[in-house]
């Protein structure tokens, strides 16, 4: 059963050994059930952000697979050793807080929420981005009536 963009963890496994310098990370993830969890995540985060507009593995071509699947691995590397501190400063930030002066850390109450991404998780999908250009309009198609879409047919 395919794990997102992986046809399945084996994949995944084989991606990570071939391209990332530190692959002990993954591997020293507790189970495969924890490294499963973690693709999925990333696919998640991935497919139902407002940044992108992905294919699913079913409607992927070798094409998008080439990116998808790269990116996917990077977030999930992400997630796998940045998600905890995440949590907790999303968890500050929903509560309004603005300056942890303990840690010295300034928060952008602005920035609560978006979802923080890799920079180079935007870099691989960049040819997904769903910019401003992707919002709904209503155009002129064949019709049957006499009246353009621009035509006002009732009275608020």
């Amino acid at each position: 059963m395919a794990i997102g963009w992986f046809a399945d963890l084996a994949a995944a496994d084989t991606l990570l050994d071939l391209e990332w310098m530190d692959h002990d990370v993954w591997h020293d993830l507790p189970s495969d059930v924890v490294r499963t969890a973690c693709l999925y995540q990333a696919y998640n985060r991935l497919y139902y952000s407002r940044e992108f507009i992905l294919p699913t593995y079913a409607d992927a071509t070798a094409a998008d697979l080439e990116s998808t699947t790269r990116a996917q691995v990077e977030m999930a590397l992400y997630l796998a050793l940045h998600i905890n501190d995440e949590s907790r400063r999303k968890g500050l930030q929903a509560q309004a807080t603005v300056d942890a002066g303990v840690v010295k850390e300034k928060y952008d109450k602005d920035l609560l929420l978006s979802t923080p991404l890799p920079p180079f998780v935007r870099d691989l999908l960049c040819a997904y981005l769903a910019g401003d250009d992707t919002q709904f309009g209503a155009i002129d198609l064949c019709r049957d009536e006499e009246e353009s879409v621009d035509t006002k047919i009732c009275d608020f």
